[in-house]
């Protein structure tokens, strides 16, 4: 049986204008075939869904979330909730975050650190056939030097963690770092070159790893066949990285033209995470908070990240959407909110669309992101233009999903 969406306005995610009166022919889960209307010739067990006023556009992905975390804001409450909470608890949870991204028309994510392997396991249920819900692909554990960003100190003392984070220091522990993470199933490698500082304010970012640390992993997943992201605030690690072949760089808030001219000639992507950066202006914050030097940085880094944009888009870098969601955010209610910021960077609505749709799909390099034959069916029906106003995808009422060319009623898993 062949899934027929007639559609008289489609976003197609490579087109820069609506494409109009087509019929998107789906079959055993792939786009088979798109026709016009009017050449058109229905079998009669096709199953056809018509629609004239909504806007059909691919599912969206969102290259940089956090199954594992609730994106509470406390950040004691956050900390207590790795402790709180064994791993099997996490997955579940996790579970219902990854159906709620979908819920708002997120039918793709990575995952960017997940303790315990829950973010690997959530994947594998659906790869599977076991659960219903997005594509992911998962890093497993990120890859930190000890006490470095994703090996953060203050616990205390008598703590023990097992498999919450995995310390490397030198060349060969993280060489068998990224051979531990795919052991485990990982699709991708994750790695903290470099992270915020407070030290000097006139150079706000330092770097952990060192230069012969970055190159080990990005040989030793060259080798295998793997990808390579990492997690950066600015300075020469992100030009080492880059010149090494890795394949993005996370929020980068500092980002010098010398990098991003590299990454233009690499085609290394770019994530800004806009939004989690702009969350931290969205609390109540106390009078000596707002005088120390972590305000300062966060003001600081917000402008810079603004400029990195700007840049990256005047030399044509590759851009997708990754919201940070886990940290300090929930899952898929603000997902929009990140598209907003990149309209509001200089991206035109079109472009942002693209960040969460185009080029999110080549980021992950699945078959997804774009209506085209041989793609995956991942088709959202959307109330509203979100070529004239980007908060119509706020409301996930507004939206219709298609996954893998089934129908996937939200309200069904869903509770309010």
């Amino acid at each position: 049986m062949r899934t027929i969406i007639k559609a008289k306005k489609i976003i197609n995610g490579v087109d820069d204008n609506i494409i109009k009166d087509k019929c998107i022919i789906i079959k055993n889960g792939l786009i088979n075939e798109i026709v016009n209307v009017e050449k058109f010739k229905p079998s009669h067990n096709d199953l056809i869904f018509n629609y004239n006023n909504e806007i059909v556009m691919p599912g969206m992905i969102d290259v940089h979330v956090h199954l594992a975390f609730s994106g509470i804001t406390d950040n004691r409450s956050f900390r207590a909730e790795s402790a709180d909470m064994d791993y099997g608890a996490q997955a579940l949870r996790g579970y219902r975050f990854a159906l709620e991204h979908m819920s708002y028309g997120f039918t793709s994510l990575r995952d960017m650190n997940a303790p315990g392997n829950v973010a690997i396991n959530i994947k594998n249920m659906i790869n599977n056939k076991k659960l219903i819900g997005p594509n992911i692909l998962a890093c497993g554990l990120g890859l930190s030097i000890t006490g470095g960003h994703m090996d953060q100190p203050g616990w205390g003392s008598h703590t023990n963690f097992i498999d919450m984070t995995y310390p490397c220091d030198g060349p060969n522990e993280f060489i068998k770092g990224v051979r531990s993470q795919l052991k485990a199933g990982a699709d991708f490698i994750k790695t903290n070159m470099c992270v915020s500082s407070t030290y000097d304010l006139d150079h706000p970012y330092k770097q952990e790893m060192s230069n012969k640390e970055i190159e080990a992993v990005c040989t030793e997943a060259q080798m295998h066949n793997v990808r390579v992201a990492s997690h950066t605030s600015g300075g020469p690690s992100i030009t080492t990285a880059v010149r090494s072949g890795i394949h993005s760089v996370e929020h980068g808030h500092w980002l010098d033209n010398e990098t991003i001219n590299l990454m233009a000639e690499k085609n290394t992507f770019y994530v800004p995470t806009l939004l989690v950066n702009e969350r931290n202006f969205e609390f109540e914050h106390d009078a000596n908070f707002t005088k120390s030097k972590n305000w300062k940085w966060l003001k600081l880094s917000r402008e810079a990240k603004w400029e990195s944009l700007d840049k990256a888009i005047n030399s044509n870098v590759q851009i997708a959407l990754g919201t940070d969601a886990g940290f300090m955010l929930p899952h898929g209610s603000m997902n929009y909110r990140e598209m907003e910021y990149m309209v509001q960077g200089g991206m035109s609505n079109m472009q942002a669309i693209k960040a969460a749709t185009q080029f999110g799909g080549k980021l992950l390099e699945l078959n997804v992101g774009t209506i085209e034959v041989g793609q995956r069916a991942d088709i959202l029906i959307v109330k509203g233009n979100p070529l004239k106003d980007i908060k119509v995808l706020k409301n996930r009422e507004n939206i219709e999903i298609f996954k893998d060319g089934k129908k996937f009623d939200k309200h069904s898993f869903l509770s309010n």
